[in-house]
C-alpha cells in the first residue's frame, strides 16, 4: 500500500456526475486527464503524473485481470479502447501510481488501473435503463444479476446512438458482457467464465487551425472534412481459476481476444500532397491468446512469498495508406504482418515483522519476441528483447492514524513492432524513414515515491505523495509524419494531494490535486503535452431516502506544446442529481454546466487547407478540437427485484 494508491468503489461510481462510458470512469481516478480527439468509440488521450500517455503508452489498464493495452497498435503504442465495458457492471476501480509492485507490467511507467467487474448484492436483480440526451443521444442497457448468485455472475447488454454536439462527432455502439461462476467448490476452487462482444462506429472531426477559426473560415466546433472516423470490433473471453492449496493460494487465467480497428484521418490537410490531400487510412487486426499464473504462500506467519508468470501471443496484420477524397489508394505507407510474444516471470516477498512496519520487495523479468514481415519491401526481421525490473516499497505506521510510505521501481515500455524495421536499408543503401516509432529496444524508467496518509476515525482522510520518474528515452507524436519521434531522457517531478471529508455516511467532499514538472534532462526544456496542474473537486451525496447528487469541478493548467507553444487552461463543472423510489430510478446529468467554450485538444504542427488564403508553409501553428458545450442527459432505470 502506498499513499497514492486508491480504490474507487461501486458507491462512488454510482453517484459520479459523468457516467456515459467506461472512459468516463477513468475520470474518477485522481490525477487522470482524458482528451477525446473524436467521438465515443475512439481511444482517449490519457495524461497522468506528468505523462502524455497518448492512447495508453504509459498507463497499464487491466479489465478483470486481462491486459487491454495493445502492443504495436497501428494508431498508437499501448492503444486503449475501453468502450466495450458497460459502466453498470464495473464493481471497483483500483489505482496504483508508478511501477512499484511486481505485478505491474509493460506500459506502467505512470501507473496501473484495474477494473473489476461484478454486481454487488444491493444492486442485484434485473434492471432496464434508457437514457435520452440533448445531442440526440439514445442509450439502452439491460443488466441481469440473479439474486443469491455470486457477485461475479451477471449478464449485460448495451446499445447507444449519439449524433454528437457538432459535425464529425456521431457515434454508435452495441456491447454485451457476461460473467458466470461455473464452479464454486472447497476442493476444486472457483472457475469464472467471462465473455464480451462489441462493435462501434465513430466520427473524428480532426483539429482546426487557430488562424482559420479566428478568421471565421471554419466554425469553432466545425470540421474541414466530414469523412473522418472509423470502426472498432472486439471479442473477448477468459477463464479464471482460483484455489487454495494448503496454506497457499493459486490463481490462473487463460484468455483470448479478437480485435479489428480501422480509422480514416487527416491532420495536415493538403500540406504534403496538394492534389490528393493527406488522408491516411489505417487498418489493424489481431488475434491474441494469453495465460497468467500467480501463487501466494506464507513462509512464516509474517512473511509471504509471491511468484507468478505470464505469456501472451499476438498475430497482427496492419496497413497504413494514403488515400484520396474517394478513399482510393494513392500510396501505401506500410503493410506489415506481425507475430509478437510477451512473457515474464516475477517473484517477491511481503514481510510484516511488526504491526507498524510493512515491507515488499522483488523483481520481474520480461521478454518480448518480434517477428515482422514487411510485405511492401519483401523484408523479414526478428528480434528478442528482455529487461529485469526490481521493485521495493515500505510502509511505516505511526500510531492508529498516520502512515509513511516510500517506494522505488523500474518500469518498462516495450517497442512497437514496426520499430524493428527502423534503419532498414535498400540495395542502394538509402535508409527508409517511413518506419519510425522509436528504436527497437525496451525503454526503462526509474521511479521513486515518498508519502504520508492520515486516516481519520470518521470524518477526514488525506494523502500526500511526492514522486519522481526518469525515463530513458521520450516518445513524442509528430502530427506531420504521423509517427512517434524518439527524443532524449526526461524526468518528471511532482506532488499529489487527496483530501476526503465525510461529515456523514452519505455526504463526501473530495479534493484531488496533482502538480507535475516534466523536463528533458539535458536541455531542461518542458516535455510537450505534460499537464503541470490538474485539480478535481468532487461533492457526492447518496442519502438513504433514495436522493443522490454529485458535482465535479475539474481545472487544468496550461500545458506546453511542441516548438515552444502552450495550450489554454480551462475549468469544467459537471452536475448530476437522481432519485430512486421503489423500483424506479431517475437521473439527470449535466456536463459542462456553465456552457464553457473550451478546447478539449490543442496541438502545434504545420498544416494547409484550401480555404486558407495564406501560402503553404511548414511552420507549425496552433490547432484545436472543440470540447462539448452544455449537454443534458436524462436517464430512467426500472429494477425488477
Amino acid at each position: 500500500m502506498l499513499a497514492s494508491q486508491r480504490t474507487i468503489d461501486a458507491r462512488e461510481i454510482s453517484v459520479a456526475p459523468r457516467r456515459r462510458s467506461a472512459d468516463d470512469l477513468l475520470r474518477l481516478v485522481p490525477g487522470v486527464l482524458l482528451s477525446q480527439h473524436g467521438a465515443e468509440g475512439k481511444g482517449q488521450q490519457i495524461f497522468l503524473r506528468g505523462f502524455d500517455a497518448a492512447h495508453g503508452s504509459d498507463v497499464e489498464v487491466l479489465v478483470a485481470g486481462i491486459p487491454i493495452n495493445e502492443l504495436s497498435n497501428i494508431h498508437g503504442q499501448g492503444y486503449l479502447d475501453l468502450n466495450f465495458m458497460i459502466p453498470e457492471v464495473v464493481r471497483s476501480i483500483s489505482v496504483s501510481k508508478g511501477p512499484f509492485q511486481i505485478n505491474q507490467g509493460n506500459f506502467a511507467n505512470a501507473g496501473t488501473i484495474r477494473f473489476e467487474l461484478g454486481v454487488d448484492p444491493a444492486a442485484r436483480g434485473t434492471r432496464v435503463g434508457y437514457e435520452l440526451g440533448s445531442t440526440i443521444r439514445h442509450r439502452g442497457v439491460v443488466v441481469h444479476a440473479p439474486r443469491g448468485a455470486h457477485r461475479e455472475t451477471f449478464v449485460a447488454f448495451e446499445a447507444m446512438h449519439d449524433q454528437g454536439f457538432a459535425p464529425g462527432r456521431k457515434s454508435q455502439r452495441v456491447s454485451s458482457i457476461g460473467q458466470v461462476r461455473l464452479v464454486d467448490s472447497p476442493s476444486l476452487g472457483s472457475l469464472d467464465l467471462l465473455t464480451s462482444g462489441y462493435y462501434a462506429r465513430f466520427g473524428s472531426p480532426g483539429a482546426l487551425a487557430a488562424a482559420d477559426v479566428a478568421a471565421g473560415r471554419v466554425p469553432f466546433d466545425g470540421v474541414y472534412q466530414s469523412d473522418g472516423g472509423g470502426s472498432s470490433i472486439r471479442a473477448l473471453t477468459s477463464l479464471r481459476h482460483q484455489i487454495s492449496l494448503g496454506r497457499g493460494r493459486l490463481e490462473q487465467r487463460v484468455y483470448g481476444q479478437f480485435r479489428h480497428f480501422d480509422m480514416l484521418e487527416n491532420f495536415t490537410g493538403y500540406l504534403q500532397d496538394p492534389v490528393n490531400g493527406d488522408r491516411r487510412a489505417q487498418m489493424h487486426r489481431f488475434f491474441s491468446a494469453g495465460y497468467q499464473v500467480e501463487y501466494q504462500r506464507p513462509l512464516v506467519e509474517s512473511l509471504v512469498l509471491t511468484v507468478g508468470g505470464h505469456w501472451q501471443g499476438d498475430s497482427v496484420s496492419q496497413q497504413d495508406q494514403q488515400v484520396d477524397a474517394e478513399h482510393g489508394l494513392v500510396h501505401p505507407n506500410w503493410d506489415l504482418g506481425i507475430g509478437q510474444n510477451q512473457a515474464g516471470v516475477r517473484a517477491g516477498l511481503r514481510w510484516k515483522p511488526t504491526r507498524w512496519l510493512h515491507l515488499e520487495g522483488g523483481a520481474r523479468a520480461d521478454l518480448f519476441a518480434y517477428d515482422v514481415i514487411d510485405r511492401l519491401h519483401d523484408d523479414h526481421r526478428k528480434k528478442v528483447l528482455g529487461r529485469a525490473s526490481p521493485r521495493v516499497l515500505a510502509a511505516f505506521r505511526l500510531g492508529e492514524r498516520w502512515s509513511l510510505f516510500t517506494a522505488y521501481g523500474r518500469g518498462l515500455r516495450a517497442p512497437e513492432a514496426r520499430s524493428i524495421l527502423a534503419g532498414v536499408t535498400t540495395p542502394s543503401d538509402v535508409e527508409l524513414d517511413r518506419y519510425k516509432g522509436g528504436t527497437g529496444r525496451i525503454f526503462p524508467s526509474d521511479a521513486v515515491e515518498v508519502g504520508a496518509r492520515f486516516t481519520g476515525k470518521r470524518y477526514v482522510s488525506a494523502g500526500l505523495a511526492a514522486f519522481g520518474t526518469w525515463i530513458d528515452r521520450e516518445l513524442v507524436f509528430d502530427h506531420v509524419s504521423a509517427v512517434n519521434v524518439e527524443l532524449n531522457q526526461t524526468r518528471r517531478l511532482g506532488v499529489e494531494l487527496d483530501l476526503s471529508v465525510r461529515p456523514t455516511e452519505w455526504l463526501e467532499l473530495r479534493q484531488d490535486l496533482t502538480l507535475a514538472q516534466a523536463r528533458f534532462v539535458a536541455s531542461g526544456a518542458p516535455v510537450p503535452g505534460a499537464p503541470p496542474l490538474l485539480s478535481a473537486t468532487t461533492l457526492t451525496l447518496a442519502h438513504p431516502s433514495g436522493f443522490r447528487a454529485g458535482a465535479r469541478l475539474q481545472v487544468l493548467g496550461s500545458r506546453p506544446l511542441p516548438h515552444g507553444a502552450r495550450s489554454a487552461a480551462y475549468a469544467l463543472l459537471d452536475l448530476s442529481v437522481g432519485y430512486r423510489r421503489g423500483p424506479l430510478q431517475l437521473d439527470l446529468q449535466v456536463d459542462n454546466a456553465t456552457n464553457t467554450r473550451w478546447k478539449e485538444g490543442e496541438y502545434h504542427y504545420a498544416s494547409y487547407w484550401p480555404q486558407n488564403d495564406d501560402a503553404r508553409s511548414t511552420i507549425p501553428t496552433l490547432h484545436s478540437i472543440a470540447g462539448p458545450p452544455l449537454v443534458v442527459r436524462l436517464a430512467t432505470t426500472l429494477y425488477f427485484l
